[in-house]
């Protein structure tokens, strides 16, 4: 379990941070537009919670929840498979 819990977090931070820095560079795409809320829910959520200005704290934040909502999805996915297989 300790190892499938670390690949979920190694893997989903390396993700998350992937799609955090993919997603503002394919702004002429209409894809990526498309796609925007599913690659930085992070950044959405600092938007939530009221944050507005764009600043180190708010980059650092948001690549920081980024990571940890891809780490808890790849967990989820990685479990179901574990148990299935």
């Amino acid at each position: 379990m300790r190892k499938l819990i670390t690949k979920a977090i190694i893997s989903g931070f390396i993700l998350g941070s992937i799609f955090f820095v993919i997603a503002p560079l394919g702004l002429g795409s209409s894809l990526i537009e498309n796609l925007r809320p599913a690659l930085i829910p992070g950044a959405l959520l600092m938007q939530l919670f009221g944050q507005g200005d764009v600043d180190l704290t708010y980059m650092l934040s948001s690549l920081f929840l980024n990571g940890l909502i891809y780490s808890i999805l790849i967990f989820i996915i990685t479990l179901v498979r574990s148990k299935f297989l």
